[in-house]
């Protein structure tokens, strides 16, 4: 029984070692390419709100429409708002960014390829990294936390001071 426990724990802690030795890389700048190809597309949207009217993106894997339902794309990331009615469309259109349309739900993005698949310990540090670039960049930004994904909203740190 004692070799099967410490069978367990040499496996765990082969795991948390190399979720680790994942995160330490990202944050040794193994994925700065794609971060700062997020970075310029989150910039690009910030300067061209009143054109696509929002402030408010998400950031994580790209969805794919694949039979009427939206999912990850785990070969893309990407800058994406989502629009309930569509009225952000000819504005995204005019910026470049892909659309997808399921039912009346618009979806719009930016992608940035990935050069490898990442596991969820990498993707988590590359959004960690992320987050951290843009509240070093725009303090007034309000960046949250998802499993998966990040939210920002333009201002929103301002917003809440006002409201609080």
């Amino acid at each position: 029984m004692a070799f099967v426990i410490l069978i367990l724990m040499a496996f765990f802690c082969l795991i948390y070692l190399k979720q680790q030795v994942t995160k330490n890389s990202v944050n040794s700048g193994s994925r700065d390419p794609v971060i700062k190809k997020i970075l310029s597309y989150y910039k690009n949207l910030r300067e061209h709100q009143s054109e696509i009217q929002t402030n408010a993106f998400a950031i994580g894997y790209a969805k794919i429409e694949r039979k009427g339902n939206l999912e990850d794309n785990s070969d893309l990331m990407a800058v994406r708002i989502l629009d309930d009615k569509g009225a952000r469309r000819e504005g995204a259109e005019k910026l470049g960014m892909e659309v997808i349309q399921i039912k009346d739900r618009y979806f719009y993005q930016f992608t940035v390829e990935l050069d490898s698949k990442m596991a969820d310990a990498e993707l988590s540090a590359l959004l960690q990294r992320t987050k951290e670039k843009i509240e070093e960049r725009y303090p007034d930004d309000f960046v949250g936390n998802a499993v998966g994904y990040i939210t920002v909203v333009i201002d929103g740190k301002k917003v809440m001071e006002h409201l609080g």
